[in-house]
């Protein structure tokens, strides 16, 4: 992680641009994607695990005690069918990793997309079948109007996209059950994690982050603010879902790549719609 050409001045600077981005933002619950390699490293400190140290210590304190969700992600629940929360590393951010070592008991029990949590309040820690549902975290940062953090991480890790989806009830994905257990001190807890997943077919599902981004941006929705070598984006979870599920409803495609719109229009006419899992990977399960 450490790399001493990637310097920034001083943890005063990130402290006084972390602070004026958290001035701007209006919510008590914030989510929070890092990625430190794209901000730079403090000088005068050489240990990694301090450098993570120094970074969570400026969030917490321009935070003002708002609820913190650092994502802990770890997808080995579909290779192996167990996941134990209190002990699976986290596996999209070395400050989301250090948080869920600080902080293992205050981890979500929903098998591959769950969350470290700082100053809960009321958020569920209990798990649930489908983890992009109107029942899990993701829609309950809609509901609480919480603001989704990126922090030096790109708009491309926005994993709050697949909950826009599952309200909407996209096509394109399917359902496919993965079954497991949650793996805890009170013994093993059976799950099957029913996760709308893209086709195997090459160039399906590709989301165009790139006109997704600027639309936000012209339209005051997705806000920047300079942070180290990089950059801290955020939007409110809220808005965004219902300017999404608009553009949706109009075009269910809409969040796609050109390319990838017609792979799908082509799944389409072979497969129907919507695609379906049985259809595209056990056609035998049909017969």
């Amino acid at each position: 992680m450490f790399n001493p050409m990637n310097i920034i001045s001083s943890q005063e600077q990130i402290h006084s641009e972390l602070q004026l981005a958290f001035d701007h933002i209006d919510s008590d619950v914030v989510a929070l994607h890092t990625d430190l390699s794209r901000i730079g490293f403090f000088d005068q400190i050489h240990s990694s695990r301090q450098q993570k140290a120094a970074y969570l210590s400026r969030i917490n304190e321009v935070s003002q005690n708002r609820t913190l969700l650092f994502p802990t992600f770890n997808y080995d629940f579909f290779r192996t069918g167990v996941y134990t929360p209190l002990s699976d590393p986290c596996r999209v951010g070395a400050l989301n990793e250090y948080t869920r070592q600080l902080y293992p008991d205050q981890r979500t029990l929903t098998p591959v997309f769950n969350f470290c949590i700082c100053n809960n309040r009321s958020i569920s820690f209990e798990p649930v079948d489908n983890p992009f549902s109107a029942a899990s975290t993701f829609g309950e940062l809609a509901r609480r109007g919480a603001t989704v953090v990126f922090f030096g991480a790109l708009l491309s890790s926005n994993t709050f996209i697949h909950h826009v989806e599952e309200v909407m009830n996209i096509g394109y994905r399917y359902i496919k059950p993965f079954p497991g257990v949650i793996r805890t001190a009170l013994g093993d807890r059976s799950i099957v994690l029913n996760y709308r997943v893209r086709p195997l077919t090459e160039g399906a599902a590709v989301y165009d982050w790139e006109r997704l981004s600027s639309d936000l941006m012209n339209r005051n929705m997705l806000h920047g603010f300079p942070l180290g070598n990089g950059q801290l984006l955020f939007y409110r979870a809220d808005r965004l879902l219902e300017y999404w599920c608009d553009c949706l409803h109009k075009d269910e495609l809409y969040l796609l790549t050109f390319a990838s719109r017609k792979k799908a229009e082509e799944l389409y006419k072979q497969y129907g719609k919507p695609l379906r899992y049985e259809l595209l990977e056990h056609p035998q399960l049909l017969e």
